[in-house]
């Protein structure tokens, strides 16, 4: 955050904040060095400060290892933010009913700036994950759920979003084309879903279709998701695109869409 951001805010707290937005998931535990090299503040005033995440259990403290790790109230507000969205409700029992009908993941997730944020998602039983994708972002343009975001955007805003984030590439299958991108934007259009086969990772296949709200505006995005040599899902396409278009559209009505 630079100085004209933080005019006027207490900086005791940005410093707060700042040292939890150190945390990631490459770096779950640092010690004061670590935040010191980061933040450019003296180690007495992140101790000082840790002390005070650590008694309102916002970090805790490892004694032994002299590491800290996020604490349970992260996890506690995490939850009270979680059931506090609707459309995570009334998205979950269309998630579970994928999984257990068809076994493959499940997805929902949003646009955040130039990226998708997952809200929520079911794992298959044959592949389950040893993490959550709550809370995790990933690239619009290699993903069947961020480009069901992007086709929901005018021309016009899709290009803005590809200048500021660009398309990097991450397998041989992803499109760092803008115009086959633009392309395939209007292939999503007229299908009314999404597909990634390798395109973000090897190995993996999707299927998204947007959610909308009462107004009729793509606010989210529903997928599935699994091992693109067990699941099938390319020759499968049309097959498993309507089931996903159909529990799209149950949630869209939740939310008042008809």
């Amino acid at each position: 955050m630079d100085s004209n951001q933080s005019a006027g805010m207490t900086q005791s707290l940005c410093k707060a904040f700042d040292i939890l937005a150190c945390f990631s998931p490459e770096t779950p535990q640092l010690r004061v060095s670590d935040f010191t090299k980061r933040l450019n503040i003296t180690q007495s005033n992140i101790s000082r400060i840790l002390k005070t995440m650590v008694a309102y259990e916002f970090v805790s403290w490892d004694e032994e290892t002299g590491y800290y790790r996020l604490g349970t109230r992260i996890i506690t507000l995490s939850s009270i933010a979680l059931n506090s969205i609707e459309l995570r409700k009334q998205a979950l029992p269309e998630l579970f009913l994928l999984e257990q009908e068809y076994g493959v993941g499940a997805n929902l997730a949003i646009r955040k700036g130039t990226g998708m944020y997952y809200l929520a998602h079911v794992d298959s039983r044959s592949s389950p994950r040893m993490y959550t994708m709550i809370g995790y972002t990933n690239p619009l343009h290699c993903t069947a759920i961020g480009k069901v975001l992007l086709a929901s955007l005018s021309d016009e805003e899709i290009k803005e979003i590809i200048r500021e984030a660009e398309l990097p590439a991450f397998t041989r299958n992803t499109i760092i084309s803008e115009d086959l991108l633009m392309e395939q934007i209007g292939k999503i259009r007229l299908l009314g879903y999404a597909t990634e086969y390798e395109e973000h990772a090897l190995g993996s296949a999707c299927i998204a279709a947007p959610i909308r709200d009462c107004t009729g505006k793509v606010i989210a995005g529903l997928s599935v998701s699994g091992q693109y040599s067990q699941c099938k899902l390319f020759e499968r396409e049309d097959e498993v695109a309507s089931i996903v278009i159909n529990s799209a559209n149950i949630i869209s009505h939740k939310m008042g869409y008809f």
